[in-house]
């Protein structure tokens, strides 16, 4: 019985580590050619999309280093004239908002508040992605996140029918962001979940 168990665990393992290892290969294909990390090659498009994050660790409260990442290279991409209007998606809830902390900061770095739309219905990358093609009416986007958030949201942004492009704000791999990336490999396997089974109505 415990042999059985044991080849039965294995099995599992082994199958959970080819499901995951395909979904990231496909993820990874489908946005080939298709992030930049010199925002000189980024073809100007008339809207970004900032995907919100905390500007502190959940966990430790510590810096959290993809938030100023994010915040720079949004900052960045204006200056360089890539887009005339910002959409920042993110979480908000009482006490808690991803979308102005970020807003404040970036015109802190000369972004116009002007230009800047907030999304505060954004917790998932899902959301954020839903919530512009059908409530700001958005196809076409520059979405600023880490690469390997870009590569994840350009699959979404492609089944809803957005055409979307990544500009790569930089990253970071520590023993600090470590759980980060391990959840992210899991998170593209929840993207087939959402497309095929749980979410199906946000990609008709």
């Amino acid at each position: 019985m415990r042999r059985k168990i044991l080849f039965i665990s294995i099995g599992l393992t082994l199958l959970l580590t080819v499901l995951v290892g395909i979904c990231n290969i496909i993820v990874n294909s489908n946005a080939c050619g298709r992030t930049f990390d010199n925002a000189d090659d980024i073809p100007p498009q008339n809207t970004a999309l900032l995907l919100g994050t905390s500007p502190t660790s959940r966990l430790n409260h510590r810096p959290n280093f993809f938030y100023k990442a994010r915040i720079e290279a949004t900052a960045n991409l204006y200056r360089k004239g890539k887009f005339k209007r910002l959409i920042i998606s993110g979480d908000k809830c009482a006490g808690y908002d991803e979308p102005a902390m970020m807003t404040n900061d970036l015109v802190s770095l000369g972004v116009p508040r002007e230009i800047i739309s907030t999304d505060g219905s954004g917790q998932r990358t899902l959301l954020s992605l839903k919530n512009i093609r059908h409530e700001f009416n958005i196809d076409s986007t520059i979405i600023i996140s880490q690469k390997w958030h870009n590569e994840r949201s350009i699959y979404l942004a492609d089944k809803m029918g957005i055409h979307a492009i990544g500009y790569n704000a930089k990253d970071a791999r520590n023993s600090r962001t470590f759980i980060t990336h391990v959840r992210e490999k899991l998170a593209r396997v929840k993207i087939f979940i959402d497309i095929y089974l749980t979410n199906r109505n946000y990609f008709e």
